[in-house]
């Protein structure tokens, strides 16, 4: 099995559990690939989260973090590739703030075998650490969820095409703290409020990003992080989904898990979602070849169905 997407309370505030435990449980939990994607450091004090601020933490002091966390990943990948059956992969989360921030990622790009490009902010407001500062963002954007969804989606196209990412990260977190307001725009509820009819601007913004990962070769994370928060399915929501699949968009699976507990959360979940929803003949997952140069490989869904590793979730 396969992850993309994680984080470790060593590298991360918001996390738990160090980065080693992290390691251990994947491969305890039948894992042959580990993607070790800490979180970018922001370039202003301004953008800190408030666990941060707590701590006395600066831009600098998570500079010093995240070298310590490459010279770590780099000490884990060294000594677990070196094994047979588990491959460990180094990349980072993009934050996606801002063009300066996109742009700092490249001096990481001889460091690392991948990157997951995210977008957590718009307007310089975080979209996912609750619904008060999602309200703000919506706020700063004009008032309305239409217009925040807009600007979410040129913001990750400049995430997209500045960068073009590995793995495209939870593709619409935009929804995630969602209030079932009245759209002024439609007269709907946000609930009742379909993407393609209702809001053909913001759904051809998403089949703008949509096609061109799949003209670059990026592939789209179903990310299980989405259940744990409360979704009944992984990002993307099948509207997204069903569009991916039909552009011709390949799957990874990530469990952006956050503390070890969370290694494989729900992943039995995500693959009904695979098999029922999307109804996938390949999944796809990023390896290393023989000269450590990453690769896209492709899994088959029949095959990988019959793992083993599904005999945890029973």
């Amino acid at each position: 099995m396969y992850s993309h997407h994680s984080h470790s309370g060593d590298y991360v505030e918001h996390a738990s559990g160090s980065l080693e435990t992290m390691i251990h449980t994947a491969k305890d939990k039948g894992f042959v690939q580990f993607c070790l994607t800490e979180h970018m450091p922001r370039l202003q004090d301004r953008f800190l989260y408030p666990e941060e601020l707590d701590k006395g933490m600066t831009t600098t002091s998570l500079d010093d973090r995240f070298d310590k966390y490459l010279e770590h990943a780099a000490e884990i990948k060294k000594r677990e590739n070196a094994l047979d059956g588990f491959k460990i992969l180094i990349g980072l989360e993009v934050e996606g703030i801002d063009e300066d921030h996109i742009k700092a990622v490249e001096k990481y790009r001889p460091l690392i075998d991948m990157c997951v490009g995210s977008v957590h902010f718009v307007k310089g407001i975080p979209i996912d650490f609750n619904e008060e500062r999602w309200r703000e963002a919506r706020e700063a954007c004009g008032g309305t969820t239409r217009q925040l969804y807009k600007e979410y989606y040129e913001l990750q196209y400049k995430v997209l095409t500045m960068l073009k990412p590995d793995v495209v990260g939870h593709i619409d977190l935009i929804r995630l703290f969602r209030v079932d307001d009245l759209d002024p725009t439609t007269g709907k509820t946000l609930s009742e409020v379909n993407l393609e009819k209702d809001w053909p601007d913001v759904w051809g913004l998403i089949k703008r990003n949509v096609e061109f990962v799949v003209s670059y070769g990026g592939i789209f994370e179903l990310n299980s992080a989405a259940i744990r928060k409360g979704w009944d399915l992984p990002y993307p929501k099948k509207d997204v989904g069903l569009l991916i699949k039909l552009a011709g968009g390949k799957f990874c699976l990530s469990d952006d898990s956050h503390t070890y507990d969370q290694v494989g959360k729900n992943y039995h979940k995500v693959w009904e979602y695979v098999k029922t929803t999307l109804q996938l003949d390949s999944v796809y997952y990023l390896d290393l070849d023989s000269n450590g140069k990453t690769v896209v490989a492709e899994a088959n869904v029949a095959s990988l169905s019959s793992s083993l590793f599904w005999d945890q979730y029973r």
